[in-house]
């Protein structure tokens, strides 16, 4: 029993006198009934972990789904803002034009009646030069005058102008307007830990084919 090694009735006597003994059958059932409690130990360890791999593994792509869809629905939440803010000032410029333009045209409607009406009085004096009675050239060329003066001045408006300064955003600032992405670990303690052992059965079945490992005599009956 303290060598742990199965003995011959000669090494009995010779190297094993004060040791305890135990029949084979005994020592052969006890071992294989501990090798059997640590097979299946071991088993309900590696059979407990795999259950643990897979459930922690299905937790995290599901987790990671969700981490997915969530970044998805906040970058469609910015692209919304950004389209939102894109068609307002789009909007924005439109209505400026069309009211400046509708003012420049309105001006320019002005001009243009103004020059017709000045290029009527153009072609009345170019008439006026086949006059010859000096006192109906003079009363004509009054009348012509006359009708020029009532010709409004029209001021030409300031001239609208619009420019766009681009911003220039760094790839970092766009970063903030995202949430906080983290990963991290779970670990999952072990109830009732036990010292690690490297639990190795040296004996087999096989190696009791012999009584003793120093004299390889056959076994005793």
């Amino acid at each position: 029993m303290e060598c742990k090694t199965p003995t011959c009735k000669i090494c009995v006597i010779k190297k094993h006198k004060s040791h305890d003994f135990a029949e084979i059958k005994e020592s052969t059932e006890g071992i294989k009934a501990e090798v059997k409690m640590v097979i299946d130990m071991k088993m309900r360890n590696l059979q407990s972990k795999i259950a643990d791999i897979n459930q922690g593994t299905h937790t995290y792509q599901a987790d990671v789904q969700k981490v997915i869809q969530a970044i998805k629905e906040e970058g469609r939440h910015l692209k919304e803002m950004i389209d939102k803010k894109v068609e307002g000032l789009i909007n924005t410029v439109k209505e400026k034009d069309t009211r400046n333009v509708k003012t420049l045209q309105s001006v320019g409607n002005e001009l243009k009646t103004a020059l017709d009406k000045a290029k009527e009085q153009q072609k009345f004096y170019q008439d006026t030069q086949g006059i010859k009675d000096t006192t109906k050239l003079l009363q004509k060329l009054k009348q012509i005058k006359s009708q020029i003066d009532q010709i409004e001045e029209i001021q030409i408006p300031i001239m609208p102008s619009v420019k766009y300064a681009k911003k220039t955003v760094a790839e970092g600032e766009i970063g903030k307007l995202f949430g906080e992405l983290t990963f991290g670990e779970t670990v999952k303690k072990e109830e009732n830990p036990k010292p690690k052992e490297n639990v190795r059965v040296r004996r087999t079945a096989k190696q009791y084919r012999y009584s003793c490992y120093e004299c390889r005599n056959p076994p005793y009956k």
